[in-house]
């Protein structure tokens, strides 16, 4: 393949990997903080690729480029059209929901570090993440129950009518996401990966062949915008 047109497809590439860390898009396949990561990634790229092609045109004459080889351009152009969505149900649907025991004893604050229910004397509904309440319905039972909580994902069904608020948590990127998943009791299935805010009071895990789920007795099931982050 002629130099000038690997140089142009890592042009392509930069730009791709660019666009991606500028529109925002990027937080669909890693975490917000690998930003700026990415964007020297495909600044360097385009620089270097552009620096090349002119080295080399200074010394050979290009006659043009293979028609075939414009097809190499065809996914790079993919990337800047097509608009991929995050990971949703179908991704969920390959993991348990059951919660994962901590690797040390959870003790419930919030992101402050303040004790969670320090001054908290209506006992909710408190706002907490899917991730969290996951975890700590189950290995925190003391704690949660009687309390109220609010917790925002999209929806995951299951067979007989069961369904998850879902969230994905990522270490890094999308290829270790894991799902986080909350058993909403009660009220039936709003649409598949729809986004929903749901209220409701903890309720006694579900058990499983492999362990338990965490669960929520619904109170209230309402729609919810798409976050900029859909990931935890």
């Amino acid at each position: 393949m002629k130099r000038s047109v690997a140089g142009l497809v890592v042009v392509f590439v930069g730009a791709a990997v660019v666009q991606l860390a500028t529109s925002g898009t990027y937080l669909r396949y890693v975490k917000p903080g690998m930003r700026w990561m990415l964007l020297a990634a495909g600044l360097i790229l385009i620089a270097l690729a552009v620096a090349d092609v002119f080295a080399r045109n200074r010394q050979t004459h290009d006659h043009g480029l293979p028609r075939a080889a414009w097809l190499l351009l065809v996914p790079v152009f993919a990337l800047l059209v097509v608009d991929p969505p995050a990971l949703g149900a179908d991704a969920a649907q390959r993991q348990s929901p059951v919660a994962a025991k901590p690797t040390r004893p959870v003790q419930p604050v919030e992101p402050q570090g303040k004790a969670f229910w320090q001054g908290d004397h209506d006992y909710g509904p408190k706002k907490l993440a899917v991730r969290d309440y996951s975890v700590w319905a189950v290995w925190e039972k003391e704690t949660m129950k009687g309390r109220s909580f609010q917790l925002t994902g999209f929806v995951t069904p299951a067979k007989n009518g069961v369904w998850y608020v879902t969230r994905i948590g990522l270490t890094c990127c999308v290829a270790d996401g894991t799902a986080f998943m909350v058993e909403a009791r009660g009220h039936p299935a709003p649409p598949k990966n729809q986004w929903v805010t749901v209220t409701g009071t903890w309720a006694e895990p579900t058990r499983q062949v492999d362990g338990d789920v965490a669960a929520l007795t619904v109170e209230s099931v309402e729609p919810a915008t798409t976050p900029a982050n859909p990931y935890e």
